[in-house]
C-alpha cells in the first residue's frame, strides 16, 4: 500500500513544481521583483559571514608568524624590594651566560635566546639609512618562529667562528636592494662589513602588525657572538625570550624560570619576566569573542533583507490565492484533496525563494572572488556562510507560502464561487 502511494505522491509533487514554474513565468514582472529581494538577502548573509570568516582566518594566521606562542620574555629591571637593592652589586645583571643557564638548567624549556639591540648607520647598493641591528643567538628564529624568504638562517659555525654574516628583514631588503636579491651582497653596518646570507620573512600581516616588529623588518640581525667582536663587546644582553611547549602550564614555567635566574644572580631580582604566551592566548579569546558576535550582529543585519525579500513572496501569495479562487474551486469540486492545494501554494513559495537563494549564492560568490584579491591568502568561500544563507531563504520561502497554503486548502468550492 506504501509502495504504491510512493510514486503517487512523487507525481504529485513533480505536477505541483512545474505547475508552480508556470505560475513563476506567467507573472515575470512580479516574480522578479520578489525574487531579487531573496537574491540579495542570500548574497547578503552568505558574504556577511565569509567575510568575518575571512577575518578571523586572517588575523589568527598574523597572529601564528608573530612568535609569541608559548614564549617568554625576561627583561633587565631594577629590583623593587629594598634588601635586594642593597645587594645589586653581586648580580652582574642580563648576560650571555644567563642563556646557557637556562638552557642547562630548565627541563619545561624548548628553546632559550639571548638578543642585543643597537641602533646604527646601514648602508647597502648605494643606499644609506639608520637601523636597529640585533645580535642574536641562533635559537632566536625556533624561539620566535622566524623563517627567511630567501638565503638562510645562522648555522652553529657562524657563531663559533664568529662570522661577519647577517640576515636582513624584509622591508630594509627592499629599500636598499628594490626587487633585486640580496643575498650575497655586502652591507655595512656602522664601520664593519657583513655579508648577507639571507632575507628575513614579513612578520605578522596588514591587520596584525605592532611597531617593534616592523622595526625589526627594518633592521638587520647578526650572531650574538659577531655582534660582540665587531660591533659592542661585553656580555650583556638586552632581553632573553624562551619558549615552552608546556602551554598549559605557564605559571610553572615562569616560576622554574625564575628560579634559575634569581640562582644565577644570587638572589637579586634585577629582572622582569613578561608571560607573554598567556597575555596572547586571552588576547585570541578576546578576539575570537568579538568576531563571533560581530559575524551574528552583521548576519542579522543581512538577514533583514531575505525578512523583506520573505514579506514580498508573502504578498505574491496572497494575490495569487485571490486570482485563483476560480481555479482551487474548481479543483475543490472534482476531488482535489487539501493536501494537494495547500501543496501546490507551499512549493510555489519554495520554488521563489529557492531561485533567489541560487542566484544569490553564485552573487556571493562573485562578491567573494572580487574581495579576496584584498587579502593576502585570498578569501575562501564559507560553507556556513551558503548553509546559513540558503537555508534562512529556503526556510523564509516556506514560512512566507504557509498562511496563503492553509488558507488555499480550507477554502470550500462555494467559497471560491462567492469569491
Amino acid at each position: 500500500m506504501n509502495a504504491a502511494k510512493t510514486p503517487s505522491r512523487l507525481a504529485s509533487l513533480g505536477e505541483a513544481v512545474r505547475t508552480s514554474l508556470g505560475e513563476v513565468w506567467a507573472h515575470k514582472l512580479r516574480s522578479m521583483l520578489t525574487f531579487i529581494g531573496v537574491m540579495l538577502g542570500t548574497a547578503s548573509v552568505i558574504v556577511m559571514v565569509t567575510m568575518m570568516e575571512g577575518l578571523k582566518a586572517v588575523i589568527w594566521e598574523g597572529a601564528a608568524t608573530l612568535g609569541f606562542d608559548g614564549v617568554l620574555y625576561i627583561s633587565q629591571q631594577a629590583p623593587t624590594d629594598l634588601l635586594e637593592r642593597k645587594k645589586l652589586t653581586q648580580s652582574r645583571g642580563m648576560t650571555v651566560r644567563d642563556v646557557e643557564v637556562l638552557s642547562e638548567g630548565a627541563e619545561r624549556l624548548q628553546y632559550v635566546a639571548g638578543t642585543r639591540l643597537r641602533e646604527e648607520v646601514v648602508r647597502g647598493n648605494g643606499v644609506e639609512r639608520k637601523a636597529r641591528i640585533y645580535g642574536v643567538t641562533r635559537s632566536y628564529a625556533d624561539v620566535h618562529n622566524r623563517s627567511v624568504t630567501a638565503g638562510r638562517w645562522f648555522d652553529a659555525g657562524d657563531e663559533q667562528e664568529r662570522r661577519r654574516v647577517a640576515v636582513i628583514g624584509c622591508e630594509l631588503a627592499t629599500t636598499l636592494y628594490g626587487r633585486r636579491d640580496p643575498v650575497g651582497k655586502d652591507i655595512r653596518v656602522g664601520d664593519a662589513i657583513f655579508r648577507i646570507i639571507g632575507v628575513e620573512a614579513q612578520i605578522g600581516n596588514d591587520v596584525i602588525q605592532q611597531d617593534f616588529l616592523r622595526r625589526e623588518m627594518q633592521g638587520v640581525l647578526v650572531p650574538l657572538a659577531t655582534y660582540r667582536t665587531y660591533l659592542d663587546g661585553g656580555e650583556s644582553v638586552s632581553y632573553l625570550s624562551v619558549k615552552t611547549n608546556d602551554v598549559d602550564d605557564l605559571g610553572l614555567v615562569k616560576a622554574e624560570v625564575e628560579r634559575l635566574m634569581r640562582r644565577a644572580h644570587r638572589g637579586v631580582g634585577d629582572f622582569w619576566i613578561e608571560n607573554v604566551a598567556e597575555e596572547m592566548v586571552k588576547a585570541r579569546e578576546r578576539v575570537g569573542d568579538l568576531l563571533r558576535n560581530m559575524s551574528v550582529v552583521l548576519a542579522s543585519i543581512a538577514a533583514i533583507s531575505l525578512l523583506v525579500g520573505g514579506v514580498g513572496i508573502y504578498s505574491v501569495m496572497k494575490i495569487s490565492l485571490t486570482e485563483r479562487l476560480f481555479e482551487i474551486g474548481l479543483r475543490k469540486a472534482i476531488g482535489a484533496s487539501d493536501r494537494s492545494i495547500m501543496l501546490q501554494f507551499l512549493v510555489e513559495s519554495t520554488t521563489l525563494s529557492v531561485l533567489g537563494a541560487l542566484v544569490g549564492c553564485a552573487m556571493a560568490l562573485a562578491i567573494t572572488a572580487l574581495a579576496s584579491s584584498q587579502f593576502e591568502a585570498g578569501l575562501p568561500m564559507s560553507p556556513l556562510g551558503l548553509l546559513l544563507g540558503v537555508s534562512f531563504a529556503v526556510g523564509t520561502g516556506l514560512l512566507a507560502g504557509l498562511f496563503p497554503s492553509v488558507s488555499a486548502a480550507r477554502l470550500t468550492p462555494v467559497d471560491c464561487l462567492r469569491g
